[in-house]
Order: C-alpha cells, then sequence, then structure tokens
C-alpha cells in the first residue's frame, strides 16, 4: 500500500470532476495500489456503496442490470443479466465482483479530508448551493473563504460575489473543475480556478492568494507576523562531507561548513514545523551566551551574502523574523513549505576529549571549541525534541564533536 499521505487523488479528482457523488468501484481502487476498507474506514474519503448502479460495458441500454452474486461465487465472479427486451447479450455474463461491487465519492467528504490536509478551518458561516464549503485559512494578515463548486452556471460573476459579501471575508477562492468561464476584476477580492492536486493532496492555494494579494512581497518585508510563503526550505546533511539547505529548489551557498549556524537555522525550522506558539523561540535557545544576539546576526549574515535567483537579499534575510522587545523570533516560512531530509538522522555527536587536525593530529579542545562543541551538541538534542528525524542525544554529554570529524563553530 502507498504511504498514508499519498491518497489515490487522482482518481477521487477524476470522480469530482464528473459528479458530486459518484460511483467508484473496487477494481477502480484496487489498481491504485490501495485496499478500499482504509479508505472507507480510516481516511474516510469514500464509503461503502452498492450495485444499483452498476453499468456494464458493452450495455447499450444504460439501465439496472439484474445482477446475481450466487453463480460463480467460487470464483470471485458476479452474473449480470441486460433486462431489456431485446437483451444487449443473451443469458448471463461473467464478471469480477470486484468490478460490480462500489463505493461512493462524494465531494463533501473528499474536501473534509483536503481541508485538514491544506490547514484549513471550517467555515463559520453556512454556504448555501450550488457552492460547497472546503474551508477558511487566515494567510497573509488576511482572512480566505475556499469554496467548491463544479460546474459554473449563467450567473457565476454574481454568485460569487453575493458569496463573499454573505461570508464577509477578505478574499474567495472558488474551486471549479473545469477551467473557470471569467476571471474577476481586483475589487472582486474573487479568484477562481481549476483544482489541482499534487501526490500528497496539496492544492496550488499559494497561486490563487497571489492573485488576490498582488503587493505581498512587499508588505512581508516590514510586518513580522507575515510568512513567506513564496519560499520553501528543504534540509539535509552529507556525512563527511557538508550540510545542505536548499531554498526554492536550489542549493544554497551558507550554512555548508559551520554545524553552529545549520544547526541554530535547523532548530528554528523544527520549531515551526512541530513545536508549540507557532513556532516563535527565545533567542537565549541559539545558545550564543550575548545580549548583541551575534547568532542571529551570524545567521542573517549567511543568508545576505549568497545570492539567489528570484529571492533577492531583503527577502531572504526577511526569513528570520523577530518581535521586537520580546525576544522571541522564527523562521519566516509556513510549516508545510519546510521539509527535513531523513539524512538528518544521520547527524550525530559523540564526547570527545581531543579534536584531529587535518594532517591526523589529536590536540586537546580549546575553551571556545569546547563551548561550541557542548553548544552544538545541545542544539541538536533540542532539534530532536521538537521532531527533527533521528534520536534525542544524552544530555550529560559533557562535550561533543560532530561525525563529521571538524569543530562545530
Amino acid at each position: 500500500m502507498p504511504a498514508d499521505d499519498v491518497l489515490p487523488w487522482k482518481l477521487l479528482l477524476s470522480k469530482l470532476r464528473r459528479s458530486d457523488d459518484s460511483r467508484v468501484s473496487y477494481d477502480e481502487v484496487l489498481r491504485t495500489g490501495w485496499q478500499p476498507e482504509p479508505l472507507v474506514v480510516r481516511e474516510r474519503v469514500l464509503e461503502y456503496g452498492n450495485a444499483d448502479d452498476y453499468e456494464p460495458p458493452g450495455c447499450m441500454h444504460g439501465c439496472f442490470p439484474n445482477v446475481n452474486y450466487d453463480l460463480g461465487a467460487a470464483e470471485g465472479l458476479v452474473a449480470v443479466a441486460c433486462p431489456e427486451e431485446p437483451p444487449c447479450w443473451p443469458g448471463w455474463t461473467m464478471v469480477p465482483r470486484t468490478e460490480v461491487e462500489a463505493l461512493r465519492c462524494r465531494a463533501k467528504d473528499v474536501f473534509a479530508k483536503l481541508a485538514a490536509l491544506n490547514r484549513l478551518s471550517p467555515l463559520a458561516t453556512k454556504v448555501p448551493p450550488p457552492f460547497l464549503a472546503v474551508g477558511q485559512a487566515r494567510r497573509r494578515g488576511m482572512n480566505f473563504a475556499v469554496v467548491w463548486l463544479r460546474a459554473p452556471k449563467l450567473g457565476f460573476e454574481q454568485l460569487c460575489r453575493g458569496l463573499r459579501a454573505d461570508l464577509g471575508v477578505d478574499g474567495l477562492v472558488v474551486l471549479v473543475a473545469k477551467k473557470p468561464p471569467t476571471s474577476f476584476a481586483a475589487a472582486d477580492k474573487t479568484v477562481a480556478f481549476e483544482l489541482e492536486l499534487d501526490a500528497h493532496g496539496y492544492m496550488p492555494l499559494v497561486r490563487a492568494i497571489e492573485e488576490l494579494t498582488p503587493d505581498y512581497r512587499a508588505r512581508v518585508l516590514d510586518d513580522p507576523m507575515l510568512d513567506l510563503d513564496f519560499v520553501h526550505l528543504r534540509f539535509a546533511t552529507k556525512p563527511g562531507d557538508r550540510h545542505v539547505v536548499e531554498i526554492n529548489g536550489q542549493d544554497f551557498g551558507g550554512f555548508r561548513k559551520s554545524d553552529l549556524k545549520f544547526l541554530r537555522l535547523l532548530l528554528l525550522a523544527a520549531a515551526r514545523k512541530y513545536g508549540p506558539n507557532d513556532g516563535w523561540l527565545d533567542k537565549s535557545r541559539l545558545r550564543d551566551g550575548s545580549d548583541k544576539d551575534p547568532a542571529l546576526n551570524d545567521l542573517r549574515a549567511d543568508l545576505g551574502k549568497y545570492d539567489l535567483y528570484g529571492l533577492g537579499e531583503d527577502e531572504r534575510k526577511a526569513l528570520l523574523r523577530v518581535q521586537r522587545g520580546t525576544g522571541l523570533i522564527r523562521l519566516g516560512v509556513p510549516p508545510e513549505n519546510i521539509t527535513l531530509d531523513a539524512s538528518l538522522a544521520d547527524l550525530a555527536f559523540v564526547a570527545t576529549t581531543t579534536t584531529t587536525k587535518k594532517d591526523g593530529t589529536k590536540t586537546k579542545p580549546t575553551k571556545k571549541q569546547e563551548e561550541g562543541l557542548q553548544n552544538a551538541a545541545t542544539l541538536l538534542r533540542d532539534c530532536r525534541r521538537l521532531g527533527a528525524p533521528g534520536e534525542v542525544e544524552d544530555a550529560k554529554t559533557p562535550a561533543a564533536t560532530s561525525r563529521r570529524g571538524r569543530s562545530a563553530p
């Protein structure tokens, strides 16, 4: 069976495009690699159906066939007959039972799952037909409602304008099965687009919200409570070589050789993805032992130092958000845009009383090195506790060195 977070979205979406309450055969589900039961019982995106609406291949009448489950039961087959006169085929024809057995794919069930995956909360106001409520979210400092309207009809624009007014939201996203028949003016604060899903069921809501907030990339630089939701980060490590920070799919030049810098940024990422308080941490958690914020300034320096296509220096530095006067900091990227690679489980620290130079000779670490190594070990333990890949390290380790065999700072 596929991973739990990779449901057969292509199949489910194909059904929703045709009807808000459609039929799915067991065979169709099995061909995706899933068993029907988990999709009904655990995931709740399908319901058990019946064979009343089964239409055999080759039937010219489009009627409900006669079905006999006893004939051919030992072979896993079902007998099907056409009740019309003259019949489409003589007598009984045998088909696999999984072709006849059916599940129901209903829009309300599928969109309830999609709303949870895409971090949408329930709409506070009831949505009238023909719309189906999907959810709402506060993004970019505004309240957005998301609804489904499979087949836009006459008066589509007026319906959408009226719905946004009734819901009292700042923006309205209307998902449709096919390319929408019209586009809206900026003043309408409404965007309609054809529903698309990736392998994990994520909807491209950022694309819709971009249309509704064309000035956002300027506003986000000045408001620390806003996220750079157009940025995706991936953290990984190559043991014995270097650390990896990818920004929007590009291998970023910073944080490659310094354990402390990498771990400080990783701590902020783990806190944002898994921690409480929406990722806000006291800056003392960076463990720089100073009121002048050298650790934070070092992170900013690395973010500003290396160029990145499509993301300016001010935007890169704005990835570190600070609530002035509170001592709180966080990573300004939403949790779903942060990927912590499994290779981070190989990042570990072991107790040591010596360090190894490039020529192989061993020397006793300096006091500064010992402090750096201890801070690195503590940062790594904090990352583990928040949910970064790997085991929580022994909190009693007095000093540590990276398995890559170089100093932590």
